[in-house]
């Protein structure tokens, strides 16, 4: 019978698991970066009170 104060021959995965988070968000705020860059210009253009603020995707 293993003892359970004897800490487990595998290795931890939790590292990797929280390394993997990371990189994934990173990930995603860089593509949705020029999303919201796009929509923040559109409410300047719309706040400063100019009528013309279509812009193309």
């Amino acid at each position: 019978m293993q003892d359970p104060n004897q800490p487990s021959k595998l290795p931890s995965l939790m590292p990797f698991v929280v390394i993997a988070a990371v990189l994934v968000l990173i990930f995603v705020g860089v593509s949705l970066f020029p999303v919201f860059k796009r929509y923040m210009v559109q409410q300047d253009c719309i706040a400063s009170g100019q009528t013309s603020c279509v812009q193309p995707h």
